[in-house]
């Protein structure tokens, strides 16, 4: 029997993957009838998210990304006020920081006691992390962790993490990597030619990112100036936005390389350019479960992408692609030009990549065992 639930769904500040798994949870959930309402900044790309999963239910909420002493104290107290005056069934915190304000404002609520679903979508301490910084996420966990009900891991290295470092219970803790469309997610190849002044014999290496340090932009740039001088076939087509944009296209002027790159900026539905693609690179320094890469093997590309996350899982270590490890660009370097100076390998890569899409990544296993953890939850007494 399925229970109709009141479901109050917290967010941090998100964009890309992160942002477009919450989507389809919410479209999900939606479809199953619970009462969603979604807790989270005002930001156009949040709002269209929850626009697009047909969930019209939101309480504005101010949860930054970092840690802010101050901002994040006013944060929890306007928030447990809300949830002392709105009982919910189940909460559910998407992120290590949604999930720090939740919990520290049940603390400071007087009357909701509502179980607590936290959802990691990166590792919480990751080595590329200040150690200061990773010192007080870890501590904070492991102190909060007993007023959590459950915890969702993307990636089965986060599900790692979770047990061995911070020491949650492994009875409650659940590898449920993100899902995609899969229906549709095929791409037929779109003559370059349609925007772009490139030759059609042309190798083009593409990735789809928030333009981050996390994301390896950086390495990915370089990696490629090296490779292109190597095979001059190579193009790069870098689709996002973020912090590091201004200073990719200074980079991109400065390496003389405006004519081998194309910044294309934030795309909608980035997902139906891949077709006019040959191969997908994500050179992360942290990942989860990257939904750019499940999109880009899903439409049939080879991925170079970093060893780090879940990414060696997801590409079936490395069937599917090449393997890399973080910031090393000459390993990337080399990634690039061999499936350029091999385009056979690459077809035969993103074959096997697109099978195992459609046969693994399919969203309704996701929302179906999310949906799971809430209803075995509610059938435990609430998590207690």
């Amino acid at each position: 029997m399925n229970v109709i639930l009141r479901i109050l769904q917290v967010l941090r500040p998100a964009a890309g993957g992160m942002l477009g798994h919450v989507e389809l949870l919410l479209s999900g959930l939606n479809e199953k009838g619970h009462d969603i309402i979604v807790a989270c900044p005002v930001e156009e790309k949040s709002l269209h998210c929850l626009k697009a999963a047909g969930v019209f239910k939101m309480q504005p909420l101010d949860t930054g990304d970092d840690l802010r002493p101050w901002l994040d104290s006013l944060t929890i107290g306007k928030f447990a006020r809300f949830l002392d005056a709105n009982p919910f069934d189940i909460i559910h915190a998407h992120g290590a920081k949604a999930g720090l304000i939740t919990r520290l404002a049940l603390h400071l609520g007087r009357r909701q006691r509502s179980p607590v679903i936290v959802s990691y979508h990166n590792e919480i301490s990751p080595p590329s992390r200040q150690g200061c910084k990773r010192q007080v996420r870890r501590h904070a966990e492991r102190l909060l962790k007993k007023d959590t009900a459950h915890f969702i891991a993307v990636s089965p290295s986060i599900q790692r993490e979770l047990i061995e470092e911070i020491g949650c219970p492994p009875q409650k803790v659940s590898f449920i990597p993100n899902g995609i469309y899969i229906n549709g997610a095929e791409q037929t190849k779109l003559p370059i030619q349609a925007w772009s002044d490139w030759p059609e014999d042309v190798f083009i290496v593409s990735t789809v990112a928030r333009l981050t340090w996390e994301k390896g932009v950086d390495v990915l740039l370089e990696g490629f100036a090296r490779a292109v001088k190597v095979e001059p076939r190579l193009r790069l087509v870098i689709v996002g936005d973020g912090p590091q944009g201004v200073w990719l296209r200074e980079r991109i002027a400065a390496e003389g390389l405006g004519d081998q790159v194309r910044l294309l900026g934030y795309v909608e539905n980035a997902r139906s350019l891949l077709g006019a693609f040959d191969a997908f690179a994500l050179p992360s320094r942290t990942e989860g479960w990257p939904l750019s890469i499940m999109e880009a093997m899903a439409a049939g590309l080879s991925v170079v992408a970093s060893r780090v996350g879940g990414i060696p899982e997801l590409v079936l270590g490395g069937q599917c692609g090449i393997l890399v490890e973080p910031g090393e660009v000459n390993q990337l370097k080399d990634a690039l030009v061999d499936l350029a100076r091999d385009p056979i390998k690459a077809r035969k890569l993103g074959q096997k990549a697109a099978v195992h899409a459609r046969e693994h990544f399919n969203a309704q296993i996701m929302v179906d065992r999310v949906h799971g953890v809430y209803q075995a939850i509610i059938g435990n007494g609430r998590g207690t």
